[in-house]
């Protein structure tokens, strides 16, 4: 894990032409989720730093509803804009300059074809309460509609809609993430 994974979870958060002070970087608690989280990236379980970090972050866990273990494997620049009940595998790998909205499941399937955890590309839009599951590879530039079900692969730049989810265009997310 590189420091600038840092810069780039906090540039998220701010709006073009804001102030870039202390308080803006770290004022929501996305923001201050994801330092927290990459915190006990850097610095693991024996390091008196990572054990401060770690004591934090679930604190964050339970007070906003992030159910997102520190293992996973998460791109920089990740935008929590709404807090609670996220829910992310631990196995699960995102990409870069993703963006999850409240009520969001990232899930495992244990048996069948599909067994295992999503791969979710760069620069995807996952809108409330959506829920992808099993050994799926969602593409770059993917957006992901608000209470879409989705289980299985999504190709670059789609737009997918509904439960069960149905690729209806292939305009992505373009427009839809912001300060990347």
């Amino acid at each position: 894990m590189k420091p600038h994974m840092l810069k780039c979870d906090s540039h998220r958060y701010i709006k073009k032409g804001e102030n870039k002070s202390l308080r803006k970087v770290l004022g929501g608690p996305g923001v201050r989720f994801m330092y927290l989280f990459r915190m006990c990236n850097i610095y693991g379980a024996l390091h008196p730093l990572g054990v401060i970090a770690r004591f934090f972050f679930r604190r964050m866990q339970v007070k906003y509803g992030f159910q997102i273990p520190h293992t996973c494997k998460i791109g920089s620049g990740l935008f929590l804009g709404h807090y609670g009940s996220i829910v992310i595998n631990q196995h699960a790998v995102l990409g870069e300059n993703c963006n999850v909205a409240q009520g969001v499941t990232v899930g495992h399937v244990s048996r069948g074809a599909k067994k295992g955890s999503p791969i979710i590309g760069n620069r995807v839009w996952i809108g409330a309460n959506a829920v992808v599951v099993g050994n799926v590879k969602i593409g770059n530039d993917v957006l992901i509609a608000p209470l879409s079900f989705v289980n299985f692969d999504v190709p670059d730049h789609a737009v997918v809609v509904g439960n069960p989810a149905k690729i209806v265009s292939m305009k992505g997310s373009e427009g839809y993430i912001k300060n990347v």
